[in-house]
């Protein structure tokens, strides 16, 4: 069990709101995200008008998808990610040349 006392319940709301509509093949309504998640159609709709101000929701036609702010959080990610790799990646190489040049037992390391 999960010990929840921290947890900011608008805040969780919101990321279950994300989800369900990420889950979605079709954008969602408001009163189509509250019978998905339990809660009052009001609260899924402030939900929804608050995400949609945020970038992370974007309404079509009364309904929402996700928003392109997500796709900017996840290609920072990457890119940090990419990064990430590329240095390890430059870092092992440097390693196995300077293993190599090394003696072990007077012998070159193979």
């Amino acid at each position: 069990m999960t010990d929840n006392r921290y947890r900011i319940d608008a805040v969780y709301q919101a990321g279950q709101v994300l989800e369900v509509v990420a889950d979605s093949r079709e954008p969602m309504g408001p009163s189509e995200i509250a019978a998905a998640l339990g809660i009052k159609i009001n609260a899924a709709f402030r939900q929804c008008v608050t995400l949609d101000e945020m970038g992370w929701l974007k309404e079509v036609n009364k309904k929402y998808v996700l928003g392109d702010r997500l796709a900017l959080f996840w290609a920072r990610y990457k890119t940090r990610r990419e990064a990430d790799l590329a240095r390890i990646q430059n870092e092992l190489k440097n390693l196995e040349i300077h293993q190599e040049g090394t003696e072990i037992g007077g012998e070159k390391a193979a």
